[in-house]
């Protein structure tokens, strides 16, 4: 797994996720990748694939950088939990404390 990236623009320094042609801020294209950063749980769910199968807990991330991103947590992790984001090779973001 490697530490999640945003984009923030250069121009405006404006954060986004995921990934833009153009800034959503000011509309230049010349955006960066910078490390994401450590954010707090906003929301969590948990979910059931199905009948017998584990459970899946999935929450709502806010950076401080701004921006919310959905995750899978960790066991455990609560509403306000500060965690630090990571991406798999297959794209799957998940939350760490």
């Amino acid at each position: 797994m490697t530490e999640l990236q945003i984009q923030r623009c250069e121009v405006c320094g404006t954060n986004a996720f995921p990934d833009r042609l153009w800034c959503p801020g000011c509309g230049v294209g010349t955006m960066q990748h910078v490390p994401a950063g450590a954010g707090h749980v906003e929301e969590e769910t948990t979910l059931r694939r199905a009948p017998t199968a584990d459970l899946v807990t999935l929450g709502t991330v806010r950076l401080e950088a701004g921006p919310v991103i959905i995750a899978r947590l960790p066991t455990g992790a609560k509403t306000g939990t500060r965690v630090r984001l990571e991406r798999t090779t297959e794209g799957t973001i998940w939350a760490r404390e």
